[in-house]
């Protein structure tokens, strides 16, 4: 990623994360940064079948770019919603310049309450966006409800995989803060918890799929564009933010390493 002038608001992040703002799956390691998010979009894309028809929901889709990947190279028709304005501005406005408003359409709305109507979705995509919902048997519930019968959920998202004891959260408190003040108040939980949260909603044909290892190069990348893009987001970022960030990023290295933390997939699918 070359150098380039400072982007306004939430575009400014395409710089450190890449364009799709997510986690890449690296499978050799000399992957770029957006040639990994892309093939971590496939790699959710190729546990079902997507094609023109398919009615999608992108549950937490920030700025559009993963649905609007999904869009071109599967032509289904896709529904991202966010709480945030600014995101669903940006999308909205790039569908429309794009002439696809009327197969890749943006709305404000809490995944939590959606208000779209029951049994009208083929895919529930939740990608990078259950980790910041405390409630995740209420996600669970609305994902279910919006869903046809036979219709799939695909969910990734950092995953819990040890859990914190009370002296571990006293331990780590310093880290656990700065992860806060850099990525937000997040709740990671098993894959085994999404397991049965999605069971106990009668959702069969459970897979779960541990690709931590191939999700981690993504932040020494992270670090890499923070490093080189640095002047530019000097316009956006105070120097501590910076470096808070790229000590992050240090941080969730050390907690995948040590098996605390890593990424998942899962996917589960509503009985007919």
């Amino acid at each position: 990623m070359d150098s380039a002038p400072p982007v306004p608001g939430t575009l400014v992040w395409m710089f450190i994360l890449g364009h799709n703002l997510h986690y890449g799956l690296f499978t050799t390691g000399k992957e770029t940064l957006d040639e990994a998010t892309d093939a971590m979009i496939d790699r959710m894309a190729s546990l079902t079948r997507l094609e023109p028809e398919t009615e999608a929901l992108d549950v937490g889709c920030g700025i559009g770019n993963p649905a609007f990947y999904l869009h071109e190279k599967t032509g289904c028709r896709i529904t991202g919603i966010s709480i945030s304005s600014r995101g669903i501005a940006i999308a909205g406005k790039k569908s429309r310049d794009l002439g696809v408003s009327d197969r890749v359409a943006f709305l404000q709305r809490d995944a939590l309450a959606t208000g779209l109507p029951d049994r009208s979705f083929d895919i529930a995509w939740i990608m990078e966006s259950s980790h910041l919902m405390r409630d995740k048997p209420g996600l669970v519930a609305e994902t279910d409800r919006v869903l046809r019968p036979g219709g799939c959920v695909l969910l990734c998202d950092l995953v819990l995989k040890q859990a914190f004891s009370v002296a571990d959260l006293y331990r780590y408190r310093e880290d656990l803060a700065m992860l806060e003040q850099s990525f937000g108040d997040a709740k990671m939980e098993s894959l085994e918890f999404y397991q049965a949260a999605f069971a106990a909603r009668g959702f069969s044909r459970i897979e779960s799929h541990d690709i931590s290892q191939e999700a981690m190069p993504t932040l020494q990348r992270w670090k890499e564009n923070l490093a080189r893009n640095q002047s530019s987001l000097a316009a956006c970022f105070a120097d501590e933010a910076m470096e808070n960030f790229s000590r992050s990023c240090s941080i969730l290295t050390r907690f995948f390493r040590d098996n605390r933390l890593g990424y998942g997939i899962i996917k589960a699918v509503k009985p007919q």
